[in-house]
């Protein structure tokens, strides 16, 4: 009996905060915001959306390329990949693309960033190692106590923090195999551990993880191998590397997911239109929609959206999502 009041006590309190939030959420005309990189004024910047693709703002203006955002969890922050020095290097912003700061400066390609959830720390890919040899690094918000968590011949790249920050999606070639030059790998987030979850799936070029918030699923782009020509599709398998499932089946490229922050949609990047352009859909696939409507030769890509209990919009005061609210109070 006692378990039960427990549970009824914490019912509550969740339909209690979820009424607050809904009420607040909506006299306030809240929209959680998607942050991505477009060349639609000439060069690549950084871009903000509604998830319903209204009201573009762009976040960075400078001749250099931007691109490969990273939101931080509570959305306040946004790290990047620009080529405004030498090499590609990473740089950090706050939401609204003000306060610009430069995180890495050296003579060797910087990119993919990832925030951990906890939002203290970035992981990233860097050729630093060795020319041609991407490795992933883990450093502090700030740029400074930098760690190396792979060394291997081959590339690792894209690396993707699980929700409770206790392990790490990435791409890697370490398995390289006949016609499978990429899967995706998981490891500690300490970088030991590493296991290769799409090893027996007869996928090629398995790239770009992307966590689902419950930490159950991995979503993903990649080719069937020997089958479907040139096409990527976007692909969920289990965080333990099972009950693969393909979520598209359409021409061209589908890449690039990105869970939302409540878990019920992923935005991806396809060209079944023409164009480079993003989309969200319904985490099996279906209810497709396109937010993105540059004209062909426009490309939108690296959609990214916070990941965090209480995300907020570029303001800095507004949580993002119930969904991710709920899952703070009531983990799974």
């Amino acid at each position: 009996m006692k378990n039960v009041s427990h549970y009824i006590s914490r019912y509550l309190l969740l339909l209690l905060l979820g009424l607050l939030f809904a009420s607040y959420s909506a006299a306030q005309g809240f929209v959680p915001r998607i942050v991505f990189a477009s060349n639609r004024d000439g060069d690549w910047d950084i871009y903000s959306m509604d998830e319903n693709g209204d009201n573009v703002v762009q976040l960075t203006n400078n001749p250099a390329s931007d691109r490969f955002p990273g939101c931080s969890p509570n959305g306040r922050r946004i790290a990047f990949e620009s080529e405004r020095g030498v090499t590609p290097d990473l740089y950090v912003m706050d939401s609204d693309g003000s306060n610009v700061v430069r995180l890495t400066q050296d003579n060797f390609l910087e990119g993919r960033p990832s925030w951990t959830p906890e939002g203290t720390k970035i992981a990233f890919s860097s050729f630093r190692f060795a020319v041609g040899n991407s490795e992933i690094y883990v450093m502090d918000g700030d740029g400074n106590n930098l760690i190396n968590l792979t060394n291997h011949k081959w590339q690792d790249v894209r690396p993707s923090w699980s929700p409770d920050g206790s392990k790490m999606a990435f791409t890697s070639m370490r398995d390289g195999r006949f016609n499978t030059p990429r899967h995706i790998f998981v490891m500690n987030a300490d970088g030991t551990e590493r296991r290769n979850l799409t090893a027996d799936t007869q996928l090629t070029n398995s790239r770009n993880p992307s966590w689902s918030p419950d930490g159950r699923k991995i979503a993903f782009d990649s080719r069937r191998l020997f089958r479907d020509g040139q096409r990527d599709d976007i692909f969920v398998i289990t965080a333990k590397g099972e009950e693969l499932e393909r979520l598209t089946n359409k021409e061209g490229a589908n890449i690039q997911p990105v869970y939302s922050p409540d878990g019920t949609n992923i935005a991806f990047v396809s060209t079944r239109d023409g164009g480079y352009n993003i989309y969200l859909m319904d985490t099996n696939g279906k209810n497709v929609v396109r937010l993105t409507k540059t004209p062909h030769g426009i490309e939108n890509l690296n959609p990214a959206w916070p990941h965090g209990a209480l995300a907020v919009n570029p303001s800095g005061k507004l949580p993002i999502s119930w969904g991710e609210l709920k899952r703070t109070h009531n983990p799974r």
